[in-house]
């Protein structure tokens, strides 16, 4: 099998399992949201971030160092299995007793008993790791799709019947804990691997030189992502905190879907050629064009819809979110691009790099939110989409660096796609001032947008458009 089509079938199992865990997660986020309370999501949001850092603590940046790593030992897998289980439980303490200290923070002495529960998913995730990642490193993406489907399904509809039984907040509390338990258990009962008794401290030092640095600089990002929960819970009313954890929700459902699903599908494919810079220059600069394809236009597109979408699909209470859920999905475009670039410079071992592009971030992040921190909160949040553009633009940098993937010729390769989705939202956003029933708006935005998007890149000579329509030819063809 080619290159290209290894790339293509990753890419569109990738596609698939983030495609499906999205609409599954839309449709049960959306179904609760309208039976829970605004404040419910608050309570869960000010927990976001020391779940989302614990994650990171739980990976260590091992999964990443075993897939670039070209030759692997059971042994190898065994020790990562056994040391991140360790972790996980020890972790999983350290955050209990902290639990009054962080609902001292937010004023807010339920969160105590919470945390007992949704830093429960951080042991049972530890579970996942190895199995995740030998199907990451086999780019065997089809049984991870269908196993991820399948959790989001099961763990949905107990959800979904939690909420309808009026367990409240509980029910955000334990979605995460069912969904890590029944994906450890349909890994665990379709995988063959099992670690050995064994462990090896020198294994767990040789992968964690490359693993590091990119643990610190997850943390760092991963710190930088969810601040703003920390800073709107304690400085803002409580459902401030509830508007934009519900924005950001719908929106990382766009963000993760797109970046995941390159992301996952291209780090071990490129890892494979990572001894040929021209090819591997290439296939960064096809990728890049690509996301920008994708990215853009969805992000924009998800931006302008807002006030529509959630108008339709939540109950009045939640409709303060709409501006939450457009400023950061603008921020969102520049997040997806510099996570793709983080991964060609991953592929060329300098982890490193990507450290360096953190501490950036701090500085850029630390600064914005003391400046905005006394004014409103949509105001940090314009703050917030300033900071993800200039991180993006350092990234630019140090990918030319590393990679000899050019400034220019990144830009070069954005640019067209930029151009073309602000053309678009420019089309389609007066139409929210002529059409005042919102289901005939949103149709007509979404509908028109892509005749737009789509038709311009055609005439405009996009490749992508192009080899799109090709490859659709050859398989209806080949009778696919």
């Amino acid at each position: 099998m080619s290159l290209k089509q290894k790339t293509i079938g990753a890419l569109l199992w990738n596609l698939l399992d983030r495609a499906g865990q999205q609409v599954l997660l839309f449709i049960v986020g959306v179904l609760v949201a309208n039976i829970l309370s605004v404040e419910d999501y608050a309570l869960v949001g000010m927990l976001a971030i020391f779940s989302a850092l614990g994650n990171i603590v739980l990976d260590s940046g091992f999964s990443a160092a075993l897939i670039q790593k070209k030759k692997v030992t059971d042994e190898e897998f065994s020790s990562v299995f056994w040391f991140n289980l360790g972790m996980s439980l020890l972790l999983y303490l350290l955050l209990l007793g902290c639990s009054p200290l962080i609902a001292r923070f937010f004023r807010q002495p339920q969160l105590v008993e919470l945390s007992t529960v949704i830093f429960l998913a951080l042991p049972v995730n530890s579970l996942t790791l190895i199995q995740t990642t030998l199907l990451n490193k086999q780019v065997n993406f089809k049984p991870l799709t269908q196993i991820n489907l399948l959790s989001m399904t099961l763990s949905g509809i107990a959800s979904l019947a939690m909420a309808l039984a009026g367990c409240g907040v509980w029910t955000l509390a334990w979605q995460p804990v069912i969904l890590a338990a029944v994906r450890a258990s349909l890994l665990w009962g379709r995988g063959q691997w099992r670690p050995q008794r064994t462990f090896r401290l020198s294994v767990i030092r040789s992968l964690f030189r490359f693993a590091s640095s990119l643990l610190a600089a997850s943390l760092i990002n991963t710190g930088f992502l969810n601040i703003y929960s920390a800073v709107i819970g304690r400085l803002f009313p409580q459902k401030q905190l509830g508007y934009y954890t519900q924005g950001n929700k719908m929106c990382d459902m766009g963000v993760s879907l797109l970046y995941g699903s390159i992301q996952n599908a291209t780090f071990p494919v490129f890892s494979a050629i990572q001894d040929q810079p021209e090819r591997l220059t290439r296939a960064y600069r096809k990728t890049i064009r690509f996301t920008a394809f994708i990215t853009l236009p969805a992000m924009c597109g998800l931006a302008v819809t807002a006030e529509p979408i959630i108008r339709l699909l939540l109950k009045e209470e939640w409709w303060p979110s709409i501006p939450f859920l457009r400023l950061l999905c603008v921020g969102g475009i520049f997040t997806i691009l510099t996570a793709v670039n983080n991964n060609f410079i991953k592929v060329s071992g300098r982890s490193d790099g990507i450290l360096k592009i953190e501490y950036y971030k701090i500085v850029l992040t630390v600064a914005v939110v003391l400046l905005t921190y006394r004014k409103e909160v949509l105001t940090m949040m314009a703050g917030l989409v300033v900071t993800r553009l200039l991180i993006y633009l350092i990234n630019m940098f140090y990918t030319a660096r590393y990679t000899g993937y050019r400034f220019r010729m990144q830009l070069a390769d954005v640019f067209p796609y930029a151009v073309l989705s602000i053309s678009m939202v420019l089309l389609i956003h007066p139409l929210g001032n002529q059409i005042e029933n919102n289901l005939l708006l949103l149709v007509t935005q979404i509908v028109a947008g892509a005749g737009i998007y789509v038709g311009a890149a055609y005439v405009s000579g996009s490749k992508i458009v192009k080899e799109s329509i090709e490859l659709l030819r050859k398989r209806k063809g080949n009778g696919e």
